[in-house]
C-alpha cells in the first residue's frame, strides 16, 4: 500500500493523504487516509508523517495552525486523536516540514519557517531542553524552548520578537531567504537513526548528521550530485537523500562506526528526475520517487534504470511518499 501526502495550498489542494494499492492504482474503498467527514479535525498543508502501531503523526504545516496530529487507525482509515503540540506550546514550530520518532521516545520536527529542529516530549507535551552544546557553545545565547539544531539566521520573521541567536554554519543550519525575507531555501527532512539525527539542510547542499541527545555536530555529506536535498529515507542501514536541485538520488551506508567529519554519499539515480519530492523503496527493491510539477510517481530499478511512470495525473502536487506493507 502507498500512501501520499499532498501540497494543499491552493483553493483545489488535497488536504488529506492518498491510498494507493501495491500496482499504483487507488484504493477503491476509502482512497483518503484520513476520516473525511465534515466532523474530523481539520488537517491543512499535510507534509511529513510517520506511522507507529496503530498511530499516525503528521505534521500539519500550515502557517497560522502549525501543529503535529496523532491520528488512530479505525479500520481501513485513521481517525483524529489528538493535538500533540501547537506553535503556542512550542514558539519553533512553524511550518513544519517532516517529523520523526526517536529511540528516546522524543518526537523531532524540522520546522522550515523558524529553520531549525526542535524536540518535543509527548508524554508533557513540552518542547525538550535546549540542545546541550549549543548551550554549552553559547551560554548566553537565546534559544526558543525545544531547539536541538539551530539557524545561522536567528531573527527570520516568524521568529517575532521572540529573536534567537545567529549560530554561523557549519552547526547553525544555511537559509536563503525571498525578497520579504522569509525562507525560500531552509531545513527540510530528517531521519533518526541509532544516537544520530540527519537532517537535510538544502540552503547548505548537504545532510548535516548531529547528536540527537547533546546536538553537536558529527559529520557532514556532501558532493557534486547533492544540491539541494529535501527528503530523507532510512531503508534498512542506508540512509537515502532526494535532492531536488540536481534531480538525483544519493546513498550512504551507515555502519556501526558513528559518522564523522566529511563524506560523500554515491549515486543511485542522476539528475533524471523533475523536481523529485517524497520517495520510497518498494517491497521488489525498485525506486519509486513523486515528482511535484508533474504531479506523478516514477519507477527506477534499485541500479537507477528508468521502468516508467507508475501513477499519473495525480490530483495535487506530491509532497511525501511512504510505502506500507
Amino acid at each position: 500500500m502507498w500512501w501520499i501526502s499532498y501540497r494543499g495550498e491552493s483553493g483545489h489542494g488535497v488536504d488529506n493523504i492518498g491510498v494507493f494499492e501495491d500496482n499504483g492504482s487507488p484504493r477503491k474503498t476509502h482512497p483518503l487516509l484520513l476520516d473525511p467527514s465534515p466532523a474530523a479535525h481539520p488537517l491543512h498543508i499535510a507534509r511529513g508523517f510517520v506511522l507507529l502501531g496503530e498511530d499516525l503523526y503528521i505534521a500539519n504545516a500550515w502557517r497560522q495552525d502549525s501543529h503535529i496530529a496523532r491520528y488512530h487507525r479505525h479500520r481501513d482509515t485513521f481517525h483524529f486523536e489528538e493535538v500533540l503540540a501547537k506553535t503556542e506550546q512550542i514558539a519553533a514550530m512553524v511550518h513544519p516540514f517532516d517529523v520523526a520518532l526517536g529511540d528516546d521516545g522524543h518526537i523531532y520536527i524540522s520546522c522550515q519557517d523558524t529553520n531549525t529542529v526542535v524536540s518535543l516530549v509527548p508524554k508533557t507535551r513540552k518542547p525538550a531542553s535546549v540542545a546541550a552544546h549549543l548551550r554549552k557553545h553559547y551560554p548566553n545565547g537565546q534559544f526558543l524552548p525545544g531547539t536541538l539544531v539551530a539557524s545561522s539566521h536567528g531573527s527570520l520573521p516568524e521568529y517575532g520578537g521572540r529573536t534567537s541567536l545567529d549560530v554561523p554554519a557549519p552547526l547553525g543550519l544555511k537559509v536563503v531567504l525571498d525578497k520579504r525575507g522569509k525562507p525560500r531555501h531552509s531545513v527540510r527532512g530528517i531521519v533518526v537513526h541509532r544516537n544520530n539525527l540527519y537532517v537535510a539542510d538544502e540552503a547548505a547542499d548537504a545532510v548535516k548528521v548531529f547528536n540527537v541527545q547533546s546536538g553537536e555536530l558529527m559529520a557532514r555529506i556532501a558532493g557534486r550530485s547533492l544540491r539541494a536535498p529535501v527528503h530523507l529515507i532510512l531503508h534498512g542501514e542506508t540512509l537515502y537523500i532526494g535532492a531536488s536541485g540536481s534531480g538525483s538520488i544519493l546513498a550512504l551506508d551507515l555502519t556501526s562506526t558513528p559518522p564523522k567529519g566529511d563524506l560523500e554519499g554515491r549515486i543511485v539515480i542522476d539528475g533524471k528526475l523533475d523536481a523529485p519530492s517524497g520517495f520510497a523503496v518498494g517491497p521488489d527493491g525498485d525506486f519509486y520517487v513523486a515528482e511535484r510539477k508533474k504531479q506523478r510517481v516514477r519507477r527506477f530499478s534499485s541500479k537507477g534504470k528508468k521502468k516508467g511512470t507508475f501513477i499519473d495525473d495525480l490530483p495535487d502536487m506530491p509532497e511525501f511518499l511512504v510505502y506500507v506493507a
